[in-house]
């Protein structure tokens, strides 16, 4: 800790070895950085939230901006000729080009994050397109229904509903889908609940997820259940996206020929199975009239 805490002061100061910090610490350390924490803040996970995705995107935005200005510092002070009085001229400036690019690139990466910060806020309180379209969370006797679009607000109020409510026996859903990390929550908490499914009209996309979670799973004669792949913003998100709902398919003990059906259907789009395929692929339980 005490070596790395030198390196960190003594390259702000400009102390550092010309070249070493030209080559370790102003161009292979921030892009190491940049990589690292691009590629994390583009991964995908079943416990992410808005709220949770904003804290990442802070503390990445707050340490790509200090090795930016780290690395920039370091060099310029590096490259003077009181540091270095023996050194060309070309040489100094040339590492002081190096350092505003790489500086640069850095800062420039910062520039989707307030737009970024903006969307999750909305997403955090139901200000975005799926909050905006709508839902109700009622319970009638022994059933919870879930209606329209599944938005981060929808977790609270089926939370605060079973609390409520600890008869509730089944959880009826009726939502064209929304936010995934939604649906995979409510999956959780309706199976954490040991609580039945029941779809009589249309339950698609990430409603198919909470769904999931109900034992046992029954369908209305004539409902409709519509799956498709799992979208995203980056390849590395939908790639983590699907490797989760893929073991939740098959925790759910949903055969493969199924879930490559659902992996292969365009997100643009849906795929619904006809009521022998969902039994047989036991996504369905039971069908009622």
């Amino acid at each position: 800790m005490n070596t790395l805490s030198n390196v960190i002061v003594r390259n702000w100061r400009g102390d550092c070895a010309f070249w070493a910090s030209l080559l370790a610490w102003t161009i292979v350390l921030p892009l190491l950085v940049y990589t690292i924490v691009t590629f994390w803040l583009t991964q995908w996970s079943l416990q992410d939230t808005p709220v949770s995705r904003m804290v990442q995107g802070g503390l990445g935005f707050l340490v790509i901006g200090i090795v930016a200005i780290w690395q920039f510092v370091g060099m310029w002070r590096a490259s003077t000729a009181e540091k270095n009085p023996g050194r060309w001229g070309a040489t100094r400036w040339f590492a002081r080009g190096v350092a505003t690019l790489i500086g640069a690139a850095g800062l420039l990466l910062l520039i989707p994050f307030p737009p970024g910060m903006i969307s999750l806020y909305k997403d955090a309180t139901d200000q975005d397109w799926v909050g905006l379209q709508g839902h109700t969370v009622s319970v009638d006797d022994k059933t919870l229904e879930i209606k329209g679009y599944l938005s981060w607000g929808v977790l609270g109020e089926v939370s605060r509903a079973l609390a409520a409510n600890p008869e509730v026996e089944t959880v009826l859903l009726n939502s064209p889908g929304g936010h995934v990390g939604v649906g995979t929550r409510l999956h959780d908490q309706i199976k954490s609940h040991s609580l039945a499914t029941y779809a009589d009209e249309l339950c698609a996309s990430a409603c198919t997820l909470a769904f999931l979670g109900g034992n046992p799973r029954t369908m209305r004669k004539g409902a409709k259940l519509g799956f498709h792949a799992v979208g995203g913003e980056s390849a590395n998100s939908i790639g983590a996206g699907t490797d989760k709902i893929r073991a939740l398919y098959q925790a759910a003990e949903i055969p493969d020929a199924f879930i490559e059906r659902v992996f292969a259907t365009p997100t643009t789009s849906a795929w619904y199975p006809n009521q022998n395929e969902l039994i047989g692929a036991h996504v369905v339980t039971d069908v009622v009239r």
